[in-house]
């Protein structure tokens, strides 16, 4: 399958913007035509890795099988020349140090070590690739760093370019005592990347050196309102709004992004409930946020801390102008989606059960975006808390 990757030259946005919509229009049509898509699952309290096939018509997964033994595999991305996969290493919010891990992908779907890198962090929570997959980005959450690497020749990663330490604490008393990276993201077509730091309530921007794969800080943009908890972002696809996904306040904010500094402007949040079915911060909160394919609809999830059965997946109508509006909340198939993704030709929805170690998957209507469960109860072994698909 040829992709058709974005890159960084001197051309203008709108021509960027016109070959990766083009790439993206190429990349769903080849998708649905090949029918058979390989999926991988983040773990924690697994063995490791694990990986299935999709069937992208009828929507059904196969037996899903240990595509590679690694300790805690939590978060994953996949190189977009998909010959090698990459994940955080190390147990999450334990005292010993996290890592990155690259790995080849196997004709078979199995994987094979490539090599491993420290962060010299502590809850290596999240990791990012560039869209040239040129570098390689990684946050901490416990320790509060940002780590930068470059992506080598033969797939390896290269010992950490750069690595930058959070400051700074918010106003909830529990959540909020130090600075926590939640995630991080690179714009898809200028030289910036963003990190949600749920314990500042800020998103920090960063300019970034692709050739050194180096990042250097280049400003903040707040969530107000105070123990918002910023967790992950997703960008439009025409990369002029961002989408911050508030852990804390159950809660969507929006941004414009500025081209010529990475800068982002607040303009407003939407509740991830309907107004008949608000719920109290503090007894659930959000988790994972995705675009659709279309760049119509945007979907998050939330996850129930009561363990009352409320997990939620929201579904958003994305305006020409940006602004977003509610369309639905659906139960979420499983308990604690901490994550979910949506395959390539934008037919279905895979939730990740965290506490219930299973699997649901959801059919999306082509015209109305809505979620209609296709099957639930799939078992997992161990606890899958992320989904990414080979040839996103």
């Amino acid at each position: 399958m040829l992709i058709l990757a974005p890159t960084f030259t001197s051309d203008t946005m709108s021509l960027k913007y016109l070959s990766t919509a083009l790439a993206s229009l190429l990349l769903l049509q080849q998708s649905a035509e090949a029918e058979l898509l390989r999926t991988y699952f983040g773990t924690s309290r697994s063995a490791g890795i694990y990986t299935g096939v999709f069937d992208t018509d009828s929507g059904e997964l196969s037996p899903i099988t240990l595509a590679a033994e690694t300790n805690a595999p939590g978060f994953l991305a996949i190189h977009p020349n998909h010959r090698f996969l990459y994940a955080t290493n190390a147990a999450f919010q334990q005292p010993t140090p996290g890592g990155v891990a690259a790995f080849r992908i196997q004709p078979n779907g199995g994987l094979s070590l490539v090599n491993q890198q420290p962060t010299s962090g502590r809850g290596t929570c999240h990791l990012n690739l560039d869209p040239g997959g040129q570098v390689l980005l990684a946050a901490n959450y416990t320790s509060g760093t940002v780590n930068a690497f470059k992506i080598l020749t033969d797939g390896s990663i290269s010992p950490a370019v750069t690595t930058h330490q959070h400051q700074g604490a918010g106003a909830h008393p529990k959540r909020q005592k130090a600075p926590h990276p939640h995630s991080v993201l690179i714009h898809p077509y200028y030289h910036y990347a963003y990190v949600p730091d749920l314990g500042m309530d800020q998103v920090v921007i960063y300019s970034l050196e692709q050739d050194r794969g180096a990042l250097k800080r280049a400003g903040e943009a707040n969530v107000p309102g105070g123990s918002q908890g910023p967790r992950h972002m997703k960008f439009s696809l025409d990369g002029k709004h961002a989408y911050v996904l508030n852990e804390l306040s159950l809660s969507l904010a929006s941004y414009s992004v500025s081209g010529s500094n990475g800068q982002l402007e607040y303009i407003d949040s939407i509740s991830v409930f309907s107004a008949d079915n608000q719920q109290a911060p503090g007894s659930m909160t959000c988790a994972e946020i995705r675009v659709h394919p279309n760049g119509q609809w945007i979907y998050t999830s939330t996850r129930d801390l009561e363990d009352q059965g409320r997990d939620t997946l929201s579904t958003f109508k994305r305006a020409p102008d940006g602004s977003l509006s509610l369309i639905s909340n659906t139960p979420a198939g499983v308990d604690f989606p901490r994550n979910f993704n949506i395959d390539p030709t934008g037919q279905w929805l895979i939730a990740a059960g965290q506490r219930s170690s299973t699997l649901a998957i959801f059919s999306i209507d082509p015209h109305s975006g809505m979620l209609t469960l296709h099957q639930s109860d799939i078992p997992f072994q161990g606890q899958p808390i992320c989904v990414e698909f080979l040839g996103q």
